[in-house]
């Protein structure tokens, strides 16, 4: 079976840190984004070091028809740079080969941590390359990881969204309550939007970044509606209605979402559309912003699942020709009453329970009669069989 996306981490033959970098990729999309009942979504990842024959210090080429995309990152470093004649020729292989397949295919490149240049042929195409020796003055070598999670994750995401055909800029949407959510919120992003971290994501934080005259509420439905949500669930954020509306227009729309809980005393009113969504427990620190390039890559994380999970569905229906509702997370009442609902909705996987389903089964036999809820992998099963 051909993948939808395939990691090929690459790196020199002998490099600890190389070998221990992609050992933390591998782990990271082993299980991306939301995981119900011990299971996540899993981006398979490809490792390319060690040397093909003992000629040459190169792995054998990439295996690229494995997948209908690839993502190639590189680790370049001190011990790639003193066989960068050679390793020049092999990433100019690799290249072509990735180009012959169309735009399909994303090269990310991470520079030395040392400071050697990038190889020859990418400084003569003008390549950029991730500025590792920058990120040597971070806390620890967990933050640089995250640092790179981060970028990964959003070189991925841009190029399989224009693969895709969306063209939009895709923001990350920072709901919260003034009351007690915002210095939080302020702190994201502050952080994003700081010359001096290289986090090439943007944000839209609140009314504060509309024009005079503009309707808000219009331009707010417009930004969660190609962007990625982010709830900092305070101890009232489910108690406002704002909040309550960008979240549901969150929901409404299938956007990615990732509750960020920073709950510290009680909530008196738990919102019920607040379920079946990632939740992340912070507890922020006023003097550190160590907290929040981890939520950034659960964020961004949550985002590739769902982008990946509806283009496998869209594949499959392309095939089957199926009315259906793809939806990247388990369904709801709220997904049933919200909108006409058609044959089928297409759920990831596992499947629900039994007492989530009958709710829904009785529902479904009131407003849609005949229309039924499967996952993708029974679906993918049921269209292998016909």
């Amino acid at each position: 079976m051909t993948d939808i996306l395939r990691i090929q981490v690459v790196w020199a033959s002998g490099s600890d840190e190389g070998a221990r970098i992609a050992e933390m990729i591998s782990k990271h999309f082993d299980g991306i984004g939301m995981e119900r009942d011990g299971v996540a979504y899993r981006v398979p990842v490809r490792f390319a070091s060690e040397p093909w024959d003992g000629s040459s210090p190169l792995p054998k080429p990439l295996d690229l028809d494995r997948a209908v995309h690839n993502a190639v990152i590189l680790l370049h470093d001190d011990l790639m740079h003193e066989d960068a004649a050679q390793w020049d020729g092999w990433v100019q292989a690799t290249r072509a080969s990735m180009e012959a397949r169309g735009t399909t295919d994303v090269y990310i490149p991470f520079g030395s941590p040392t400071g050697e240049p990038a190889l020859r042929s990418d400084r003569a195409r003008h390549t950029q390359y991730a500025y590792r020796k920058k990120w040597m003055a971070l806390a620890d070598p967990n933050a640089r990881d995250k640092r790179l999670l981060l970028h990964a994750l959003h070189r991925i995401r841009e190029h399989l969204r224009q693969s895709f055909g969306r063209h939009e800029d895709e923001p990350l949407f920072v709901s919260h309550a003034k009351a007690d959510g915002d210095r939080t919120a302020r702190a994201i992003v502050d952080f994003v939007n700081s010359s001096g971290h290289d986090v090439p994501l943007h944000t839209f934080y609140d009314a504060m970044e509309l024009n005079p005259g503009e309707d808000f509420e219009q331009r707010f439905k417009i930004e969660i509606g190609h962007g990625t949500l982010i709830a900092i669930v305070s101890d009232v954020y489910d108690s406002r209605p704002w909040c309550v509306f960008e979240l549901t227009t969150a929901k409404r729309e299938r956007r990615p979402i990732v509750l960020a809980d920073v709950g510290g005393v009680r909530i008196s009113r738990t919102f019920p559309y607040g379920a079946n969504l990632p939740r992340v427990r912070l507890k922020p620190d006023p003097g550190s912003d160590a907290w929040i390039e981890p939520l950034l890559v659960e964020a961004l994380s949550e985002g590739l699942r769902c982008d990946l999970f509806e283009a496998q569905a869209r594949n499959l229906l392309s095939k089957s020709v199926a009315d259906a509702l793809v939806l990247p997370r388990p369904p709801e009442l709220f997904d049933i009453v919200d909108r006409p609902v058609p044959d089928m909705i297409i759920y990831p996987d596992p499947p629900l329970g039994d007492i989530e389903a009958d709710l829904l089964r009785k529902a479904l036999d009131v407003i849609a009669p005949g229309s039924r809820f499967v996952t993708l992998g029974a679906l993918t099963w049921a269209t292998w069989q016909a």
